[in-house]
């Protein structure tokens, strides 16, 4: 991806980000393409933090209608949009939060697209898909070396994950002034403190092995705690045979199919019944706009991480803990 050199209305704009991790990310930024998939409320989270970062366009797609339940947990829609199609009703506000972006809406099915549709992005962000859906499309973004990140929250629980593949980046890293012996014995200090940008990299799985191939035999401390991972899979297989998340107004009988998944992950990962329990199961139930808020907010800070190349992404899975609200990283797949 080549930079995008700033306009003056730009660096205006933007001063303050520039400052906070320099002009080259921010031109990195500004010509960044991002697609959106699903502006739900997780969706809507996503885009604003993304839109304040000063990409340089931005793709909404979303097949859905707007309903009662929408306009509770998406600040990007009006009373009056009850019935329109929800990426095209979001387009006033979203564009409201920079003027500067480009947004481009697209109401058309997923199950419609073709490769070529993806090639032409910088990043992927996904929410709402299933494992299929996940996996194809990362597959997709691989051969044309596009970022991968999806993300979702149930409840009270919430994840993201991410694929940039063999992903280059920079820190910052400060050296302080050096103490010498002058002549005389006397200590002499440099007052030149020199800031150094020092090259990583890290190797992502893909999607698929992250999902469906990750090592099952892990054992003691590293297998409790991939208590949060084994929900993230539980629920995506919910959503697989389902076509929806779990549902309050089906309470009772989603809680048991999830319990009947639960209780097969145990026999099948060999997970003992006290690092994976069934009451985790009664946190999932709706998107709760609050942990919306923090994992969009996640998402968005790697998406701006990867396009920047600017500091160390998560390393692959970002799991948000539904009793305590603490955020955790984990390494699957690899």
């Amino acid at each position: 991806m080549s930079e995008k050199e700033l306009s003056a209305a730009e660096a205006e704009l933007y001063d303050r980000q520039i400052r906070l991790w320099g002009i080259e990310s921010q031109s990195r930024l500004r010509a960044a393409n991002v697609l959106l998939i699903g502006i739900r409320g997780l969706g809507s989270e996503i885009a604003k933090n993304i839109l304040l970062s000063g990409i340089n366009s931005l793709t909404i797609l979303d097949e859905g209608v707007v309903t009662e339940n929408e306009l509770l947990q998406n600040f990007l829609l009006n009373r009056d949009s009850i019935g329109q199609k929800i990426a095209e009703a979001v387009l006033s506000k979203a564009q409201a939060l920079n003027p500067l972006v480009k947004i481009t809406t697209d109401t058309s099915p997923l199950s419609e697209k073709t490769s070529a549709f993806y090639k032409d992005f910088t990043i992927i962000v996904a929410t709402g898909l299933t494992t299929k859906q996940l996996i194809e499309i990362d597959s997709i973004c691989r051969d044309f070396n596009v970022q991968f990140i999806c993300g979702d929250v149930f409840g009270m629980f919430g994840y993201s994950l991410s694929d940039f593949q063999m992903h280059e980046y920079y820190v910052d890293q400060i050296r302080l002034p050096n103490r010498k012996r002058a002549h005389d014995g006397k200590a002499s200090t440099s007052s030149e403190v020199i800031t150094e940008k020092i090259q990583a990299k890290l190797n992502y799985p893909s999607i698929n092995d992250a999902l469906l191939n990750a090592d099952s035999s892990a054992k003691g401390r590293r297998k409790r705690g991939l208590q949060l991972y084994y929900l993230m899979k539980l629920l995506i297989q919910f959503r697989d045979k389902n076509g929806r998340n779990p549902s309050v107004s089906s309470k009772d009988d989603d809680l048991a199919q999830m319990k009947a998944i639960r209780n097969e992950y145990l026999q099948d990962y060999q997970i003992k019944e006290e690092n994976f329990k069934a009451d985790v199961l009664n946190l999932v139930f709706g998107e709760i706009t609050p942990i919306c808020s923090i994992v969009g907010g996640v998402v968005a800070q790697e998406v701006i991480k990867a396009v920047s190349h600017k500091e160390a992404p998560i390393h692959n899975i970002f799991l948000l803990n539904p009793y305590t609200f603490s955020g955790k990283e984990e390494m699957v797949g690899a």
